[in-house]
C-alpha cells in the first residue's frame, strides 16, 4: 500500500467510528482536513462513511480491545499515511442492564476488555510514535458514569472510572515529552447506546425513562452526537494546546 499523504494533513486515528459519537467525530475532523483512519467492527459502517467522506478515510475493520486488533490498526495508519497526529478512543459498549448481586462475571469481563482495553492497547501503541515525532494528541471516551455511580451499571461505570484514571496517568508521563492526553464525559447523548439502556431498564417503557432522564438534564434535551464530536475535535487541535490531563463533560449540566 503506498503511503497517500504527500500533502502533508495531519492524520488521525478513530475507533469506535461506525456510528454515533465514533461517526460524528469523522466527519468533523474530515472537515478540518485531516486524514483519518475510522476503525470499526462494523466494517459496512466504516466502508459507508469512507465513501461518503472520501479518500481521506480509510475504513478498517479491528478489533480495538485487543493487541493485534490496536496493532493492525496502527500499522494500516502508518502505511498509508505515515504518521498519526491525532487518537481517539471511542470503542465502547454498555454491557447488561442488571443489578450487581445479578451479574454474570463474563459481562463484566466483556465490558472492561472493550471499555478499558482498547484505551489501553491504543495509547500503549500510538504513544511511542508520537514522541518520537515530538507532538500528538489523545482523547479518550470517558462517560459522566465515570465521576459518579449508577445503579444496574456496574461494569460499566467501573469501566469510565478506570478510563478516567489512565487518562490522568498518561497525561502526567506524556506531558513533558509533547503528547496531550483527555478525556470526554459525555452525559445521555442521543445514540443507539442510551436507547438499548433506556429498554433494559424499562422493558416495553423506553419512553418513560426518556423522559425521566430528560427531566434531570438542565437543559432539558439529549445531547447530539455531534455537539460531542466538536468537544473532541476541539481537544484534538492546537486551540488546546495548554489543555492536558482534563476530564471534559458534555452532559446539558447534569453533573453540575
Amino acid at each position: 500500500m503506498d503511503v497517500l499523504n504527500t500533502s502533508g494533513a495531519e492524520v488521525a486515528i478513530v475507533t469506535g467510528a461506525g456510528s454515533g459519537i465514533g461517526a460524528a467525530t469523522v466527519k468533523r475532523l474530515a472537515a478540518r482536513g485531516l486524514k483519518i483512519v475510522a476503525v470499526d467492527l462494523d466494517e459496512l459502517a466504516v466502508n459507508a462513511l469512507a465513501h461518503e467522506i472520501g479518500a481521506r478515510c480509510l475504513p478498517l475493520r479491528a478489533d480495538a480491545a485487543t493487541e493485534a486488533g490496536v496493532r493492525r490498526y496502527v500499522d494500516a495508519t502508518l502505511e498509508r499515511f505515515g504518521r498519526i497526529d491525532y487518537l481517539h478512543c471511542n470503542a465502547g459498549i454498555e454491557g447488561r442492564a442488571t443489578t450487581l448481586e445479578e451479574s454474570e462475571p463474563e459481562q463484566f469481563q466483556r465490558v472492561i476488555k472493550v471499555n478499558v482495553g482498547s484505551v489501553y492497547h491504543g495509547m500503549r501503541a500510538v504513544l511511542p510514535h508520537m514522541y518520537a515525532q515530538g507532538h500528538g494528541a489523545i482523547v479518550n471516551m470517558a462517560s459522566q458514569a465515570g465521576l459518579r455511580g449508577v445503579p444496574k451499571l456496574s461494569a460499566y461505570v467501573a469501566s469510565k472510572h478506570a478510563v478516567v484514571g489512565l487518562t490522568r496517568s498518561a497525561a502526567l508521563e506524556a506531558g513533558p515529552r509533547g503528547v496531550r492526553v483527555n478525556a470526554v464525559a459525555p452525559g445521555q447523548i442521543a445514540t443507539r447506546m442510551i436507547e438499548s439502556l433506556e429498554e433494559q431498564w424499562a422493558p416495553g417503557n423506553a419512553a418513560a425513562v426518556h423522559e425521566q432522564l430528560v427531566s434531570l438534564i438542565p437543559l432539558g434535551r439529549f445531547g447530539q452526537p455531534s455537539e460531542v464530536a466538536n468537544l473532541v475535535s476541539w481537544l484534538l487541535s492546537d486551540e488546546a494546546a495548554f489543555v492536558n490531563g482534563a476530564i471534559y463533560t458534555a452532559d446539558g449540566g447534569t453533573t453540575a
